[in-house]
């Protein structure tokens, strides 16, 4: 997972960045990837405006370039044309009918960028799983067996409801995580397959993996999970970063569920380090335990 910093705002929010803090997400937004993170002080450039000199002058300006159109429209007369030429017919539909989901092709090609390959939704289910003192990890309608020695983690996927994480620190800026979630109907997931890869796509290339570089699918096959039906994703999530040239990305392992309810999937997530065995066998130990609550 990806260092602190500002990145492709998960919302979907076009030329806008929003900053990670290595654990959640901030409320600011910034259309600047280079300005200081939040609350470190820096200039009046913190959220992507201007200094207040620069804002006089464009206020100004726009004064001035109105009143020039005003006069204008006397000099030339009051007619139903107007200076600018004739108004054309707005055609933009009040309904848009564009999926943020791309069904049109089969698989969906690897981002070739930092930056979401499709319009993620934003979840507003507000489901909480309880966590007992059986060494599980619940969420979602489903567990697993907790990994040892790995701590809780509050993680922020912007599509999945009920998220419950644990997560080891492999390096300043990089960890090895597990988590346990739920995916609604409401939000466009209602079938396994679909779903695991509209959130592969999501989790691979919307802003969590600094200088994401391409996905490489090695698993993407039906199976069960406790008898119920289930889709599993493992992909390769490449990176290339100067400041971690020893990471190469992420083996990234997503099982979505279908726990027999008429609202919602069980999903899971983990992600450890490319050629990490050691956390690997762990997680694959992990794996295993997966079951319907």
């Amino acid at each position: 997972m990806s260092m602190p910093g500002w990145y492709p705002d998960p919302a979907g929010a076009q030329g806008r960045f929003r900053y990670w803090n290595g654990s959640a997400w901030s409320s600011e937004t910034t259309a600047n990837p280079s300005d200081p993170a939040p609350g470190s002080g820096g200039n009046s450039r913190a959220r992507g405006g201007s200094s207040g000199g620069n804002r006089t002058l464009l206020i100004l300006g726009a004064i001035a370039i109105v009143a020039a159109l005003i006069i204008a429209w006397f000099v030339f007369g009051n007619s139903r044309s107007t200076p600018w030429g004739d108004t054309p017919e707005d055609t933009n539909s009040s309904t848009p009918t564009v999926s943020g989901w791309d069904e049109t092709s089969s698989p969906t090609p690897p981002p070739t960028q930092n930056a979401s390959a499709i319009a993620c939704p934003v979840t507003s289910n507000d489901d909480e799983t309880r966590q007992g003192n059986d060494g599980r990890l619940h969420g979602g309608g489903i567990s697993v067996q907790r990994v040892p020695g790995w701590g809780d983690y509050s993680m922020y996927l912007q599509w999945v409801s009920d998220l419950h994480t644990q997560e080891d620190p492999v390096r300043t800026g990089w960890m090895s995580n597990v988590a346990v979630g739920q995916l609604n109907y409401s939000d466009g997931f209602d079938a396994p397959e679909i779903a695991a890869r509209q959130s592969m796509e999501c989790y691979a290339s919307s802003g969590y993996y600094l200088n994401f570089t391409e996905r490489i699918d090695q698993v993407n096959e039906a199976t069960t999970i406790d008898g119920h039906s289930a889709w599993h994703i493992r992909s390769e999530v490449r990176i290339s970063s100067q400041d971690m040239p020893e990471i190469e990305g992420d083996l990234v392992d997503i099982y979505v569920i279908d726990i027999g309810q008429a609202n919602k999937l069980g999903v899971f997530f983990s992600s450890v380090t490319i050629g990490d065995t050691a956390r690997q066998t762990l997680v694959d130990n992990c794996i295993a335990t997966l079951r319907v609550d």
